[in-house]
């Protein structure tokens, strides 16, 4: 059986809401904003069994394969030819030998899927110090990121989102915002989330992901997003936040052989 292109958002959304605090991602990118930009592989015969998205926004595609890996690995085995020479891959566990001998993996680390499961920690914190951060504060971000946080992956366009905020002294200290957020899919995913290197360890970072966290919770129900496995500083603050661990998957960098 080959694989196919689903382009009925209704089906999709329905395979990914049985387990949507795992697939924030995929929901929503079902959303308006990202769906020009994506491509959803899957058997189809009859019901779906696993959905593999390839997502172009970006130079570099990204490829988010999470769920069942027997199902998933059977389907990426089928779309070798549908995808790009050079890939971003989120992977569940034990699935990049799908890719077999057509890709070389660069292993860029294991992480964790947090979603916020208690809301009452988030209600004790004063975040009357967090500002919100607009389109005109690109610039700015994208220098502090730079400084901050050279490795993150910063999409100008979610500014416009409005879900993005900051701690200033003469200039930013701290800021996050998020990688996807769709009032109309009722979920949203937290990112780039940093704090400037002398600033840290003074509880600024913790602010920020309330003061969004809380906003978020106007539109969504669902918030979450992905952290570094080795990364405890930042899981013991979302746990302490109200987040729990909802899944595990790694990142690679695949690129075919010569």
């Amino acid at each position: 059986m080959r694989a196919v292109t689903i382009t009925d958002r209704a089906r999709l959304r329905s395979y990914f809401m049985r387990a949507p605090a795992l697939h924030l991602y995929e929901l929503g990118d079902l959303d308006d904003f990202f769906w020009p930009h994506t491509r959803w592989f899957a058997f189809d015969d009859g019901e779906l069994e696993a959905v593999v998205l390839l997502y172009s926004a970006s130079s570099l595609p990204v490829v988010l394969a999470i769920g069942d890996v027997g199902p998933l690995t059977a389907l990426i085995a089928s779309i070798h030819d549908e995808l790009p020479a050079r890939i971003y891959a989120h992977l569940s566990p034990g699935l990049v030998g799908a890719f077999g001998a057509r890709y070389a993996s660069e292993p860029h680390g294991d992480y964790v899927k947090m979603s916020l499961a208690d809301r009452s920690a988030l209600e004790g914190l004063d975040t009357s110090r967090v500002v919100p951060l607009a389109s005109g504060d690109r610039d700015e971000l994208a220098a502090f990121f730079a400084r901050s946080y050279p490795s993150n992956w910063f999409d100008p366009r979610m500014l416009d989102t409005g879900q993005y905020a900051g701690i200033r002294d003469h200039e930013l200290l701290a800021a996050g915002g998020v990688h996807v957020y769709s009032p109309a899919e009722r979920v949203a995913a937290l990112g780039n989330i940093a704090v400037a290197p002398e600033q840290r360890g003074r509880g600024l970072g913790t602010l920020v992901v309330a003061h969004v966290s809380r906003s978020l919770l106007a539109h969504v129900d669902h918030v979450g997003l992905n952290v570094r496995a080795d990364n405890r500083a930042a899981i013991r603050c979302y746990e302490w936040l109200g987040f729990g661990e909802v899944g595990r998957y790694e990142e690679h960098l695949l690129t075919t052989r010569r």
